[in-house]
Parts: structure tokens; C-alpha cells; sequence
């Protein structure tokens, strides 16, 4: 089985921990990966039934990590408008 955290979906007291627990996560064979690329992956097809539903998902992602000042709205002008 492989282990996949999701690293932007992962909180810590500071990012000196946050970097450590990932050093020791993939020292143990995990592979981080980030909820943008999770989700895609889970999708693989955008043509099937429930695309819009994820869409929603991640409009709402893309709002709430721009409100919190986590994305470059250079980066990513029109997600989550």
C-alpha cells in the first residue's frame, strides 16, 4: 500500500515541524502529494458524473486558501471566483 499525505492539508506548530514530520514520512517510503493533485488524480476522467460536484470543491478550496493568503493570485487569478 502506499502512503500518501496531503501536504497542504496538514497543520503544524511551526514550518520547521511541519518540515521534519515530512522528512520522517518520506524517509518511511511515503509520497506527499498536495489536494490539487490528489483530487485529480481521484477524478482521472473529467467527463464523468460528478465533475461539477468536484469543481464546487475545489472553487471552495481555491476561495478559502486565497482568503487565508496562501495563494499567489498571480498564480491563480480566476479559481474560486
Amino acid at each position: 500500500m502506499r502512503s500518501t499525505p496531503v501536504a497542504d492539508a496538514v497543520g503544524g506548530v511551526s514550518q520547521v515541524t511541519n518540515d521534519r514530520a515530512f522528512d520522517r514520512m518520506i524517509q518511511a517510503g511515503a509520497h506527499p502529494t498536495t489536494a490539487l493533485a490528489l483530487g485529480c488524480e481521484l477524478m482521472r476522467n473529467w467527463a464523468r458524473p460528478g465533475t461539477d460536484d468536484f469543481r464546487r470543491i475545489f472553487n471552495w478550496y481555491f476561495h478559502q486558501q486565497r482568503s487565508l493568503g496562501l495563494l499567489d493570485a498571480k498564480i491563480l487569478p480566476s479559481v474560486g471566483r
